[in-house]
């Protein structure tokens, strides 16, 4: 039988878990289509001094594990499990699973993204947590679980991911998840806390760098639109150009953003393409000048220049988390 107590022993320390759960989030956004629909994310801004690695597989499961001055909770909820509050006559948590959180991590778990409206309890029917100071995973040591279950808290399948940690592992995972070849190479590197370059994020899906999924995803975080139109660098609002301009043998050119000065951003070549192009930038005059090979690098350029200008200010890491 897999339960809580399972999970607490192969569990690894918070500082390992955390790094762990970050990678996985690099991999789940770089691995899915469309970022708005990945399992895994994490916010370092979830409350003061509390940072959140959550996932949600979209079929009413879901866990959490929360990073607090005062320890680490982590919180999994299986729909299906008998343990769930909305399976229980009164409508509460299974006894035992928090009975015996700390009084300093017990507020975590009434946070009103666990409390679901109509329901007087936390979302939960697996809880472990590991307070600042200790050595050791805690669970509840007094859960009578139902019986003919071998997963009856849902930690088999919630954690699968965190006690199995192998790249072999989170390779099948993701693979299973998406229904396309995961490259192992890079999900080592990536496990390893390697920084994920524009290269193996082609190789995990080779669409993620495409110019259409950035100017997409760009759009669906008005936050990222702002910070990178800040100081009018690189506007993705203003593609009316001031001088329009003509490529020799007739080379297609898109206008993608334009800057206070008169000046515009454009992709020189067919759209729609697989082809990486280049990006040009012409001043008020007409002027040209080639300024990246493609337009993750034009916009890596862009954000380099705000932050010399305006040190320390970053969108927040959820609108970061849309962007590779």
């Amino acid at each position: 039988m897999d339960t809580v107590h399972t999970t607490a022993a192969l569990l690894p320390n918070p500082a390992e878990l955390r790094a762990y759960l970050r990678a996985l989030t690099v991999l789940d956004q770089a691995i899915c289509r469309d970022p708005r629909f990945s399992r895994y994310s994490f916010s370092t801004t979830w409350g003061p001094g509390t940072e959140a690695a959550l996932m949600d597989n979209g079929s009413g499961d879901d866990f959490s594990v929360l990073f607090a001055p005062a320890g680490v909770l982590v919180r999994g909820f299986d729909h299906e499990s008998e343990m769930s509050p909305y399976g229980t006559d009164d409508e509460q948590v299974w006894p035992g699973v928090i009975d015996e959180v700390p009084a300093a991590l017990r507020p975590l778990l009434d946070d009103p993204a666990f409390v679901d409206e109509g329901l007087g309890a936390p979302r939960v029917t697996a809880c472990l947590w590991w307070e600042t100071g200790g050595s050791t995973w805690r669970t509840g040591s007094d859960i009578e679980f139902p019986p003919g279950s071998p997963d009856p808290d849902g930690s088999g399948h919630l954690f699968r991911l965190l006690t199995d940690r192998s790249p072999e592992a989170v390779q099948a995972h993701f693979e299973e998840d998406y229904g396309r070849p995961v490259s192992l190479d890079t999900v080592r590197h990536v496990l390893a806390g390697h920084p994920l370059t524009p290269e193996t994020a082609r190789g995990l899906n080779p669409a993620a760098l495409s110019d259409e999924a950035l100017l997409r995803r760009i759009a669906d975080a008005p936050e990222v639109e702002a910070y990178l139109a800040g100081d009018g660098e690189f506007d993705l609002t203003r593609t009316d150009p001031v001088e329009s301009i003509a490529l020799p043998a007739g080379l297609p050119v898109e206008p993608v953003a334009g800057c206070n000065a008169g000046g515009t951003h454009y992709l020189c070549g067919p759209a729609g393409s697989d082809d990486v192009r280049p990006v040009l930038y012409t001043d008020s005059e007409g002027q040209a000048s080639l300024i990246a090979e493609s337009l993750a690098e034009a916009l890596t350029l862009a954000i380099v220049l705000l932050l010399a200008r305006r040190p320390g200010r970053l969108p927040s890491p959820h609108a970061q988390r849309r962007l590779p």
